[in-house]
């Protein structure tokens, strides 16, 4: 997991995208981060999973075109790197979602909107590393 903790604004809102063949697993998502749910963080990271996977079923917008991805060109939300990373997961089958986390939520949530962050795991991608808070 890579974490940038430098840059403050009044945004209370960060988007990200997560990349999969499959469902966000909180197994997974402990594994990806290097956290042990027993450990000295675990309860934090799991509220993290919690709040990353309840934003992609509640507010989550699924990407299936290469249009779709596009439409965050010249947007301050993500880098033209991941928006082709998107497109080529879209060709490739995969599910691509779009979603938001609010610095008004829950400790788990605002310090995943204080902290610019991108997994990239066997299993999964996710990436609000181009946002800021």
């Amino acid at each position: 997991m890579k974490l940038k903790l430098d840059f403050v604004s009044n945004s209370s809102s960060t988007s990200f995208v997560y990349i999969s063949d499959d469902e966000l697993t909180e197994e997974v998502f402990l594994l990806a981060a290097g956290v042990d749910r027993d450990g000295p963080v675990g309860d934090l990271f799991s509220q993290m999973f919690y709040e990353i996977s309840t934003s992609l079923q509640q507010y989550g917008e699924q990407l299936t075109t290469k249009i779709a991805a596009d439409k965050f060109s010249g947007s301050h939300e993500f880098t033209p790197e991941v928006i082709e990373k998107m497109k080529v997961a879209i060709d490739q089958g995969k599910r691509v979602i779009t979603s938001t986390l609010s610095s008004d939520g829950s400790l788990a949530e605002s310090v995943l909107c204080m902290a610019m962050f991108e997994i990239d795991s066997d299993h999964f991608y996710i990436n609000a590393y181009n946002n800021y808070w």
